[in-house]
C-alpha cells in the first residue's frame, strides 16, 4: 500500500511547548498544496496562522526545518515545531553530455542526486559514457520538455556544445520552478543571452535568478575542477554557506539556510511505514533527528521507523550504540504513547565506528506512529 504523499505537502509536527501543555506534544497539521487546504490541527489558532505564513513563504527553502513560535498574545507561549515538506527525489539534469557533464554526474552522484543526462548526440547520452546514472536521454534539445518533469527538486546544469543549444534549452527551463538553474558561458554569452531573453519577453526576475556564468570562483581550469565548482554552487544555494574560505569564514553552522538532509530513499521509506502503520493500528515508533551539533552522520530530517517486535526500518546514524539507545527509548514509547525527545551523545569510538573524525551529538524526537492517525485516513492508501 502505497500513502498519497505529494509534492507540496508539509507535515508540520508540535516536538515542545512551553506553557501550553504536555498534550501538545506529537500535535500534528498537514499542510496540502503548499498551504491551500489542510488536515488535522495543531489546537491554536495563533500557532497555526504562523505555520501556515511559514509554509506559503517558503521560508526554509522548502526543506526540512525546526522553528519556534511565539504567541505574539502571551510571548510566554511558545511551542517548537519540525516543519517536514514532502520533496521528490532531488535531481540533477545536466543538458550537454561532454567533458563537463562526466565528472559533474559522478559528483552528483555523490551528492545523492538522481543524475539525467541530456545530449541530441546518440555518443554523448549514451548509458556507458555515463555509468551509474539514472537516465541518459538522447533527443533534440527543443523537446526535452517531452522527456523531463521540472520542478521544485529539480537542479538543471546547462552545458551543451554550442550557444544556439544553450538558448533553446534555457528557453524552456526558466520557466519551471526548478530548486537551480545555472549556464556555462563567459561573460560576454551571458551578457548577450540576457538581452535575448528580455527581447523574449522573459521577466527580469527570473533570468537574475540564473547562475550564469555557473559556479563559484574556485580557479578552475580543468573539466573536473569546473565540476567540483558547479557542484560547490550546488551545495551553498542549498545550505546557504558564505562560499568564503573556511579560514575566513565567521558564519556559524547552525545559522545557516538549512543544516537539514535532502530525504533518501530509506528516509521516504520510514515516512510511509509509519502511517501505513498508524492506519493499520499497527505498534510501532517513528524517531526523527530535528537538531545536529559537531559531526554527525546524519542531519536533521533523517528517520527510523521502530516496531513492537524491535525491527527498525531506515537509519539515524550514530553507530549501533546510537541506534540501540533511540531503539529501546521507542520501545517505551510505544508502550506509554507519549512522544518525547532524547539526545544522542556520539563519542569518540562512535564517531570512529561512522567513520567521522570526531563526534557530537543527535537530538531525536520519537513519537507513536498513532499521532499520524488525525492527518491520512484509509482512501488514501
Amino acid at each position: 500500500m502505497e500513502i498519497n504523499l505529494q509534492q507540496g505537502n508539509t507535515i508540520v509536527t508540535v516536538i515542545g511547548q512551553e506553557n501550553l501543555g504536555e498534550d501538545m506534544l506529537g500535535a500534528k497539521l498537514m499542510l496540502i498544496n503548499e498551504g491551500s487546504e489542510k488536515k488535522g490541527s495543531l489546537n491554536l489558532t495563533w500557532l497555526e496562522k504562523q505555520v501556515e505564513q511559514l509554509v506559503r513563504a517558503r521560508e526554509y527553502n522548502g526543506m526540512f526545518a525546526v522553528a519556534n513560535l511565539v504567541n505574539p498574545d502571551k510571548p510566554e507561549q511558545s511551542a517548537t515545531v519540525m516543519i517536514d515538506p514532502t520533496l521528490e527525489t532531488p535531481e540533477l539534469i545536466i543538458f550537454g553530455g561532454g567533458h563537463i557533464a562526466q565528472p559533474l554526474a559522478n559528483i552528483g552522484n555523490l551528492l545523492d542526486y538522481r543524475v539525467t543526462v541530456v545530449d541530441d548526440r546518440p555518443d554523448f547520452a549514451s548509458p556507458g559514457r555515463f555509468t551509474g546514472v539514472y537516465k541518459t536521454i538522447c533527443c533534440s534539445f527543443d523537446e526535452v520538455e517531452n522527456y523531463l518533469k521540472l520542478g521544485p527538486a529539480s537542479s538543471v546544469v546547462i552545458a551543451t556544445r554550442g550557444h544556439m543549444n544553450d538558448m533553446d534549452c534555457l528557453r524552456r527551463v526558466i520557466r519551471y520552478p526548478v530548486a537551480y538553474l545555472g549556464m556555462i558561458g563567459s561573460r560576454r554569452k551571458v551578457k548577450a543571452i540576457r538581452e535575448q531573453l528580455l527581447e523574449d519577453g522573459i521577466e527580469m526576475e527570473k533570468i537574475e535568478k540564473v547562475h550564469m556564468p555557473i559556479g563559484l570562483d574556485i580557479g578552475a581550469q580543468t573539466p573536473a575542477e569546473i565540476a567540483v565548482c558547479i557542484a560547490a554552487e550546488l551545495v551553498k544555494e542549498r545550505r546557504g554557506g558564505s562560499a568564503v574560505s573556511l579560514v575566513d569564514c565567521c558564519t556559524p553552522k547552525d545559522s545557516r539556510v538549512n543544516n537539514s538532509e535532502l530525504p533518501s530513499a530509506s528516509d521516504k521509506d520510514a515516512l510511509q511505514a509509519a502511517i501505513r502503520a498508524a492506519l493499520e493500528k499497527t505498534p510501532a515508533a517513528l524517531a526523527t533527528i530535528f537538531r545536529t551539533k559537531g559531526s554527525t552522520p546524519r542531519k536533521a530530517g533523517a528517520r527510523m521507523l521502530v516496531y513492537r517486535d524491535g525491527r527498525t526500518l531506515g537509519t539515524i546514524g550514530g553507530g549501533c550504540c546510537g541506534e540501540s539507545e533511540v531503539r529501546l527509548q521507542a520501545l517505551d514509547v510505544i508502550d506509554e504513547g507519549v512522544p518525547r525527545v532524547h539526545r544522542v551523545s556520539m563519542t569518540a569510538d562512535i564517531a570512529a565506528a561512522e567513520g567521522m573524525s570526531c563526534g557530537g551529538t543527535l537530538e531525536v524526537f520519537i513519537e507513536p506512529v498513532t499521532t499520524f492517525a488525525g492527518i491520512f485516513n484509509t482512501e488514501e492508501i
